[in-house]
């Protein structure tokens, strides 16, 4: 497990884990807040990747933030979501 959190980065697993736990919120009903998890978990690991990558093309980091961000926001403007 150790070579795991290694070879990864806690905080990728992290983000891994909001996802999961954002996904399991979103089947078991609290759909907002599934959604709001999922979309800090995508740009936790978004952050992450792009820190870590050799080559820094902005569009790797804008266009997956905007995206994550962009679920942020339905999420949050959802009529009736629990």
């Amino acid at each position: 497990m150790k070579e795991l959190i290694a070879y990864l980065g806690w905080q990728k697993l992290l983000s891994a884990g909001l996802v999961v736990a954002g996904v399991i919120a979103g089947v078991g009903g609290a759909v907002r807040s599934g959604s709001i998890l999922i979309a800090v978990g995508a740009g936790i690991y978004t952050a992450v990747q792009y820190s870590r990558s050799e080559s820094k093309r902005r569009i790797e980091l804008i266009l997956p933030l905007l995206i994550a961000l962009l679920l942020f926001v339905v999420a949050l403007t959802l009529p009736h979501a629990k």
